[in-house]
């Protein structure tokens, strides 16, 4: 082959391998980044399964990290920017994510490894052979990756670094703090939280629980205690767009206790732990103030027997709670305590406890229509807002490196020489 056939197939395969690798880590981390919560929900599985006791805060800082240091290298390849720093990256990210995978693959300690997380759920098997390919590509970017130039001049390359890393640490703090700005789960806005064609098969759902390498699968209404580790749910569960909140008789009573003739407001907590003790009293105030207006509030609490009995003794709500299951109550919404406004049983938007206005509980103005004035985050609009804002920066910073004037700008001044 001529010299010059060589050098073109090298330029082919070269971008060829940034477009894979560089779209795998992009993907995933953007799942990864609007979603936070759920990275978090996957991590603790993985150190439940290797009996670590990790604290909160540093999942969360693993979670975020995790997820802008992969946009971030998936950027950086795209584009072409830092060749040799990209190249090393990759290869580090992918010498310990190939072994990883490989012990789910074979261990399957956990239903999925949740690397594009709930956006693109996908098998150990398949998680195992992709990180097999971008593997192979990540040894052959280290050796050639700098032959091939990329999109933005090596000048204003800090200027990528730092929009593409500004992008998922917004996705982060907005989809922890408040709720992701996309919505894959069953329960989107705008949808209903009672699907009346699945409380007919009720029977059919089933929640697979594991304990000493040995896998079970257990009803509703016959949960194992805390020794067992949650994998996955089957049946119907996994399509269903309604949660079940049983009695003491083994009947879903959760049509009774969605109110579809005046507005309501879920109190949804999928971990009750004594962190909530702190905003209990948030809680009762704000369930007196709404039923002043005829807005009803109930809560959904991921736990049930005396854990369940012991929770309400500490806390004291006002107003009525009922049990539920823990993982349908983080589908329905992120956070250790959520809040979803419903009108006519359907979903109008969902916010952490937390980001609610401190002040609304001591308000004087009417109730409903204050909750009718919270804008939904996680309906894509502010998504998209930010993303067209995050693309319009690598258009700006791309223009300004066609001008060798601005380009100079950036570049170090040359120190004179004395005469």
């Amino acid at each position: 082959m001529k010299p010059e056939g060589r050098i073109r197939l090298r330029r082919i395969s070269v971008l060829s391998s940034r477009i894979i690798a560089g779209s795998a880590f992009a993907i995933a981390a953007w799942a990864k980044a609007v979603d936070p919560w759920g990275s978090v929900y996957k991590l603790n599985e993985y150190f439940m399964v290797w009996n670590l006791d990790v604290p909160h805060e540093i999942t969360v800082t693993l979670a975020g990290t995790l997820s802008c240091v992969e946009f971030l290298i998936g950027v950086l390849l795209l584009s072409g920017s830092l060749r040799r720093t990209a190249a090393i990256l990759l290869t580090a990210m992918m010498a310990f994510m190939l072994p990883l995978t490989a012990w789910i693959y074979i261990a399957d300690p956990v239903a999925d490894c949740g690397c594009f997380g709930d956006f693109l759920p996908i098998s150990n098997g398949l998680t195992f052979l992709k990180n097999i390919i971008l593997s192979l590509i990540a040894g052959y970017l280290l050796l050639y990756n700098r032959s091939v130039r990329g999109l933005f001049a090596m000048p204003v390359q800090w200027m990528v670094v730092a929009v593409s890393l500004a992008f998922p640490i917004y996705l982060n703090i907005t989809g922890y703090n408040i709720q992701p700005l996309v919505d894959f789960r069953p329960y989107p806005t705008g949808s209903r939280i009672i699907d009346s064609e699945s409380n007919d098969a009720d029977d059919s759902i089933l929640y697979i629980y594991e304990r000493d390498g040995k896998r079970s699968a257990f009803p509703l209404d016959a949960l194992p205690d805390s020794t067992w580790t949650f994998i996955d749910v089957s049946g119907n569960a996994a399509k269903s767009e309604s949660i079940e909140v049983l009695d003491e008789f083994g009947d879903n009573i959760l049509p009774d206790i969605i109110e579809e003739h005046r507005p309501q407001l879920l109190l949804v907590i999928s971990d009750p732990e004594l962190h909530f003790l702190r905003r209990s009293h948030y809680a009762n105030r704000l369930y007196e103030y709404l039923s002043r207006y005829g807005v009803a509030m109930t809560g959904l609490i991921g736990a049930d027997g005396e854990t369940f009995e012991k929770w309400k003794s500490l806390t004291r709500p006002h107003f009525d709670v009922y049990p539920a299951e823990d993982t349908a109550l983080k589908q329905l919404a992120r956070g250790e305590a959520a809040v979803v406004y419903l009108r006519e049983g359907r979903i109008v938007w969902k916010r952490t406890l937390q980001s609610l206005d401190a002040r609304l509980p001591y308000g004087d103005s009417d109730a409903s229509c204050a909750l009718d004035s919270i804008t939904a985050v996680d309906n894509g609009f502010y998504h998209w807002i930010s993303a067209g804002i995050y693309i319009l920066s690598l258009a700006t910073i791309y223009l300004l490196s066609l001008s060798p004037k601005i380009l100079n700008l950036f570049k170090p001044e040359k120190s004179q020489k004395k005469s």
